[in-house]
C-alpha cells in the first residue's frame, strides 16, 4: 500500500535542495571560507617596514662629530716652539732650510715668545768678543770684569788649527798657578741662577811625550774672595787624572761636601766644554742645584747632578769670583808616592775659549741661553757652539758665534734653552734650523 509522502520530509528536502543550488554542501565547508581573509589581514603585518627603521646606522653619522682633528692645528702653535719634553727631536725631519746660509758675527733673529732674560752676563769669545779683538801672541788687556795676569800668568792670544783664536796659559816653574778671573761686581745673592762654561784644552808633557801618570788639576772655583786658597765658601772642580773629579761645596768653615765622581776633559786630548750650573737657594736649606757637565768627543755627560743641595749657609759669605785655574801638581804620587822625586812635566798649558758666564738679577725661570748644535735634543748633539745675544724680549737677536766648526757648509740648529730637567738635561723651549758657512 501506497502511502502519501510526509509533508514535514517533503518540507525538509526542499529546503535541502535549495541549498544544494546555493552551493552550500556541508555545515563543515563554511569555515574555510573565512580563513583566506585571516590571511589577508596577516599579509598587511609587511607594514612592519620596520627594516627601514633600521637606517639607524644613518644615525652613525657621529664621525662627523670626529672633526675634533681640526683641533689639531695646534702644530701651528709649535711654529714657536718646541715643547720642552725630549720629543723636541720631531721638528729634526724639518730641516727645509731657505737658502740663505749665515756667517760668524751675522745677526738673526729668533722669532717666539721667550719672555725676558734678566742676567748679568760676560762673554769672551764671538765675533767682537775681547779674544778675537787681540792681536795674535798678545797678551790679553784687562778690562770688563776680566783679569788676565793678576797671578802667574801671561796669557796670550794663540792661533788653534780648529777653534781660531783662543786663549793660551803656560804653568812653569816661574808660572805655577796661572789664573783667569771675572768679577761680576757683586756678591751673588740667595735664589740666584749661575751658569758658567768654557771650552779648554789642557796639554801636559815630559820630554815632548805625554805625561801618563797622575796628577791633579784644578781648573775651576767659583769663590767668595779673590784667592786660589781654599776657603770656607767656594765651588770648585779638581780632577786627579788616573782616579777621577772631584766636586767641592764649601759652604761655611764647618759645613762642607766633597762628591766623588763625574767626567773630566781628556790631557793631551781634544777641546772639551765644561759645564757648571747652580742656583744658590735659600741660606742653609737644601733647595739649591749643582749641576756640571762636561762635553767632549762629540758627546755631553753628566758628572754631578744635586737637585736638592745646600749652597750658603755662612749669613756674611757669598759667591763672587768666577776663577779657571791652571794648576798642575800632586804629580805621580799614586804610582810613586808623596813628593817624589821623579821628573815631572816640563810643558803645562792650558787653552781655553768662548767663557760664558750668566748670573740671573732674579729667580726667573733658570739659565736661559741659546747654543748652535747639529740635533735639538742635547743627548744626540755632538756639535755645541755658546751663542751670544744682542736682545731678549719675547723674540731673540743673536750674534752667530761659529766657534769650532770646520770649513763648509752646515745644517745646524739655534737652540732656545730654559733649565734643565730632573736629570740634568736641558729643557728646550724652541729651536730654529739655519743653515751656516764657515770660509
Amino acid at each position: 500500500m501506497q502511502h502519501a509522502p510526509n509533508k514535514r520530509f517533503a518540507a525538509s528536502m526542499a529546503t535541502l535542495m535549495l541549498a544544494a543550488s546555493l552551493g552550500v554542501h556541508a555545515a563543515t565547508t563554511p569555515a574555510p571560507t573565512p580563513r583566506p581573509r585571516l590571511v589577508i589581514t596577516a599579509t598587511s603585518v609587511p607594514a612592519t617596514p620596520k627594516p627601514t627603521v633600521t637606517p639607524k646606522p644613518a644615525a652613525t653619522p657621529k664621525p662627523t662629530i670626529t672633526p675634533k682633528p681640526t683641533t689639531t692645528p695646534k702644530p701651528t702653535a709649535v711654529p714657536t716652539a718646541i715643547p720642552t719634553v725630549k720629543p723636541t727631536v720631531p721638528p729634526q725631519p724639518t730641516p727645509t732650510l731657505a737658502p740663505v746660509s749665515y756667517r760668524h758675527g751675522e745677526m738673526i733673529n729668533l722669532d717666539g715668545h721667550f719672555g725676558s732674560n734678566n742676567a748679568t752676563q760676560t762673554f769672551l769669545g764671538g765675533a767682537g768678543g775681547m779674544i778675537e779683538a787681540t792681536a795674535t801672541g798678545s797678551s790679553m788687556a784687562n778690562g770688563n770684569g776680566w783679569t788676565f795676569n793678576n797671578l802667574g800668568g801671561p796669557t796670550t792670544v794663540q792661533n788653534d788649527p780648529q777653534r781660531g783664536k783662543v786663549l793660551f796659559t803656560p804653568e812653569d816653574s816661574t808660572h805655577y798657578n796661572a789664573v783667569r778671573r771675572f768679577d761680576p761686581g757683586f756678591a751673588i745673592p740667595e735664589q740666584r741662577y749661575i751658569y758658567k762654561a768654557h771650552w779648554v784644552r789642557n796639554v801636559l808633557l815630559l820630554d815632548g811625550k805625554p805625561y801618563t801618570k797622575s796628577y791633579q788639576w784644578k781648573h775651576e772655583r767659583i769663590v767668595w774672595r779673590d784667592s786660589v786658597v781654599d776657603g770656607n765658601c767656594e765651588f770648585k772642580i779638581y780632577n786627579w787624572a788616573n782616579t777621577g773629579v772631584i766636586t767641592i761645596v764649601n759652604r761655611s768653615a764647618t759645613d762642607q761636601s766633597t762628591y766623588w765622581g763625574g767626567i773630566a776633559p781628556d790631557h793631551n786630548g781634544d777641546w772639551a766644554l765644561m759645564e757648571t750650573l747652580i742656583y744658590t737657594g735659600t741660606q742653609g736649606l737644601q733647595d739649591g742645584k749643582v749641576i756640571t757637565r762636561v762635553h767632549k768627543n762629540g758627546h755631553t755627560y753628566i758628572s754631578q747632578n744635586r737637585q736638592a743641595e745646600k749652597i750658603y749657609a755662612d749669613p756674611d759669605l757669598r759667591l763672587r769670583y768666577f776663577i779657571e785655574q791652571n794648576y798642575f801638581g800632586n804629580f805621580g804620587q799614586r804610582e810613586d808616592g808623596v813628593d817624589n822625586p821623579l821628573p815631572k812635566p816640563d810643558v803645562r798649558q792650558v787653552y781655553s775659549d768662548d767663557s760664558r758666564i750668566l748670573i740671573s738679577n732674579d729667580n726667573q725661570p733658570a739659565w736661559k741661553r741659546v747654543e748652535l748644535r747639529d740635533s735639538v735634543d742635547l743627548h744626540d748633539a755632538t756639535v755645541r757652539e755658546l751663542q751670544d745675544w744682542t736682545v731678549w724680549s719675547g723674540g731673540i737677536q743673536v750674534k752667530l758665534n761659529t766657534g769650532g766648526l770646520p770649513k763648509g757648509r752646515h745644517r745646524l740648529y739655534l737652540v732656545v734653552i730654559e733649565g734643565v730637567d730632573a736629570n740634568g738635561w736641558d729643557n728646550v723651549v724652541g729651536a730654529t734650523p739655519i743653515n751656516v758657512s764657515v770660509d
